[in-house]
């Protein structure tokens, strides 16, 4: 358990932004702002024009700012503003359509009393009002098919030091976000890990996860919604993996690379050893294929015996077969637009 801190405790400045004030912040976030144990704090919202409801929520809520950033609409470079406007020592990163528990801001600010990292975070977990699709992503993402090792993004596991994280939950101090130069604007999504690598590489930091910096965060509402959200993040990894980064080279972000590639030759595998006349040879080749197969079939059977909901046990295993081939394909892609263009891997 997380120990609780004196009256005495550093100001902390959480930063949200938005394109505009959505149902999930006015209805969730901010409420459950409201019902902090930790009070010495603000939220700087960053939506991109005024809107009628500023003043009343401005005056509801006493530690709440809401600063407009006009032509300036993406999330990156609306962090970096929030955080040049942020008073915290400690700067509180969380996305609009997560909410946090009532203890986030207290075990955060207790951790940073005692702890030796730089950067903390913590799971985002799947709220309990939720529709079908969400539970079935919520399924495919925390198993280990669905998510490799870093299952602990989505479900509190132990705590540990890890390499990287989104800034969907994420902790830093103020002046170390300044020191590296902000989150990379060049890129999105993935400006999470560029910060992360930076604080690896550059200023030697550790980042520290733990499940006691719990939020609650919801997922995409509906499947092209969700492929789209992870081909942009396997484009992203294979993007950063060409440029050499630390963070992007894990066997887990390489699998589904690994697993496209290996769909891709199967075909002319088999019509190679047909016109070598060793077909024999066309079951060993179909090992890979028939172990996947297995596994898929373990991650239904393993939601549907936590769900008890054929439907999103169904969803989950077909959903972590298009993710897997979707992501691979666009890492492809990613990996090509890095090794030409180290400096913007977008088209103009």
């Amino acid at each position: 358990m997380v120990r609780k801190i004196k009256k005495k405790h550093p100001f902390i400045s959480v930063v949200i932004p938005v394109r505009s004030l959505s149902y999930f912040l006015l209805f969730e976030n901010l409420p459950n702002m409201d019902l902090q144990t930790f009070k010495n704090f603000e939220v700087i919202v960053l939506p991109n024009e005024h809107s009628t409801y500023d003043l009343t929520l401005m005056n509801k809520y006493s530690w709440l700012r809401i600063i407009p950033t006009g032509s300036i609409t993406r999330p990156a470079q609306k962090r970096d503003i929030g955080v040049k406007n942020a008073k915290g020592k400690i700067i509180a990163f969380i996305d609009d359509d997560a909410y946090p528990d009532p203890d986030w801001l207290l075990n955060a600010a207790a951790l940073f009393k005692n702890g030796r990292f730089l950067v903390l975070c913590g799971p985002g977990v799947l709220p309990e009002k939720t529709n079908i699709w969400e539970k079935i992503f919520d399924e495919a993402l925390v198993t280990f098919l669905g998510s490799g090792k870093y299952a602990y993004r989505f479900t509190p596991q132990k705590k540990r030091f890890v390499i990287d994280y989104p800034s969907m939950n994420f902790f830093i101090y103020k002046k170390i976000f300044e020191k590296v130069g902000g989150f990379n604007s060049n890129y999105w999504p993935g400006e999470d890990s560029k910060l992360c690598n930076d604080i690896i590489e550059k200023e030697k930091g550790k980042i520290l996860y733990h499940p006691k910096v719990l939020v609650f965060h919801h997922r995409r509402m509906e499947l092209k919604g969700f492929l789209k959200q992870h081909g942009q993040y396997g484009f992203h990894r294979g993007a950063f993996f060409s440029h050499g980064d630390r963070n992007s080279k894990e066997l887990t972000y390489l699998a589904p690379l690994l697993l496209v590639l290996y769909l891709g030759t199967l075909p002319f595998i088999y019509i190679l050893l047909w016109l070598l006349h060793m077909s024999s040879l066309t079951l060993y080749a179909s090992l890979p294929l028939m172990l996947y197969c297995l596994l898929i079939a373990i991650v239904f059977i393993q939601s549907l015996l936590k769900s008890k909901n054929l439907i999103v046990a169904f969803g989950a295993a077909s959903t972590v077969a298009l993710t897997h081939i979707y992501y691979g394909l666009n890492f492809i892609k990613g990996l090509k637009k890095g090794l030409n263009k180290n400096n913007s891997i977008y088209d103009k």
